[in-house]
């Protein structure tokens, strides 16, 4: 058993706290951009936009997340190619997405225009691929916006033969906070656990498209999955998942 001078509750406990207090903090620190994010998927979901959201290894979590759940938006479609989610294997990831080129070539067949937005997540965001991504969505016409923390970020350089990193190549940022190097529990061996991003690029993520639901619900535009596994849920997600299958080639 390891000694410590914490109690079994404190120890328990230790994690959610150092969550809990990061995510009030980036909640309060992003409350604007939160507001202005929501209003402008309004005003793209309305236009017959979507919302694409990418990431590459632990990143591609926050678009399955985000995507085809109860409570969640039909206008979210993920952007998550296979060669780059943790399955693949760590050591293939790590170098498919430090691979310039790699990401455009699979984001063409998404058909990105002026009317959508594009969510892309990268803890530090010195990698090729959702540099990649974000300059190519970008020049689309698509509106991008990086979810990324500016402290771990601005303490490293970029692999991107350009030179910049994920929000110098966005038209916005949502700064995720967190710390560098994502873990932020330091143990007496001097290692780090406790990863943060995931748990607050979530946080900031369904609140926006939650904000941005609550809107176009209350004028009368169906948008919400209802869960499959009630009653009524398969019936209410057929209506909407049949004007979403026009962007979401998952739902043909």
């Amino acid at each position: 058993m390891q000694s410590s001078s914490k109690s079994s509750s404190e120890r328990v406990t230790r994690y959610w706290s150092v969550v809990e207090a990061h995510a009030k903090a980036t909640l309060k620190q992003n409350e604007s951009k939160i507001i202005q994010q929501s209003e402008l998927l309004v005003s793209k979901v309305k236009a017959g936009g979507s919302l694409f959201i990418f990431g590459s290894g632990h990143s591609s979590i926050f678009a399955f997340e985000l995507y085809h759940r109860a409570g969640g938006a039909s206008f979210v479609v993920p952007m998550v190619a296979d060669f780059l989610m943790p399955t693949t294997g760590p050591h293939v990831v790590r170098n498919l997405e430090r691979q310039e080129g790699l990401v455009p070539a699979f984001l063409r067949r998404f058909d990105l225009s002026s009317k959508d937005v594009v969510w892309v997540l990268s803890q530090s965001g010195i990698n090729a691929a959702s540099v990649d991504c974000a300059t190519f969505a970008k020049a689309q016409g698509a509106h991008v916006v990086a979810f990324t923390s500016l402290s771990h970020s601005q303490q490293v350089s970029s692999r991107h033969s350009s030179g910049k990193k994920l929000y110098e190549c966005a038209h916005d940022t949502v700064d995720l906070g967190g710390v560098r190097g994502d873990a932020a529990i330091t143990l007496s061996s001097g290692v780090s656990i406790g990863p943060l991003s995931s748990l607050l690029a979530m946080t900031l993520g369904h609140t926006i498209v939650g904000l941005a639901c609550e809107t176009l619900e209350s004028e009368g535009h169906s948008c919400v999955y209802t869960s499959v596994n009630t009653p009524e849920g398969e019936s209410k997600n057929r209506l909407i998942e049949k004007q979403a299958g026009q962007r979401d080639s998952l739902l043909r």
